[in-house]
């Protein structure tokens, strides 16, 4: 009896111990979930990245003394771009848009001594503008000032 008790005893501790596979059931998804689509950029961030890269290029050419070429008609779609949150499109925006075209209009028809100044006068027209609204590009903005 005592040799059935230690038997069991020890069966019952090895089936015990022994791991057991977990399974684990896969759901498949047909369609994304709205929360994990991509998200796409506005008109007016792509305009804007695309400004950002422009003025760099113009930047070093300034500083090179080199002819920095015609003012860049994209900039006009300043006015048109659909914005990433569509209440900005205010008096304030429609006005800064206009000073920017303004601004930059000008640097292209200035002197080769007027332009440092002028190409900061064109930038300082952006950073006021985002001084206003989508304040988070200020710090690159400001790294395209000439000193």
């Amino acid at each position: 009896m005592k040799n059935r008790i230690l038997f069991v005893f020890f069966l019952s501790l090895i089936l015990g111990c022994q791991t057991q596979k977990e399974t684990k059931e896969i759901k498949i998804v047909k369609k994304v979930p709205s929360k994990f689509q991509m998200y796409k950029t506005s008109e007016m961030a792509e305009l804007m990245r695309n400004m950002l890269a422009k003025n760099k290029e113009v930047r070093t050419q300034i500083i090179q003394g080199e002819e920095i070429g015609d003012f860049n008609k994209e900039y006009i779609k300043i006015h048109t771009a659909k914005l990433t949150d569509s209440t900005d499109l205010d008096e304030n925006f429609l006005t800064y848009a206009n000073h920017f075209e303004k601004m930059h209009r000008k640097l292209f028809e200035v002197s080769k001594e007027e332009r440092k100044e002028q190409f900061n006068d064109a930038i300082n027209s952006c950073i006021a503008c985002h001084q206003m609204k989508c304040r988070g590009p200020i710090p690159r903005i400001k790294k395209l000032l000439i000193n």
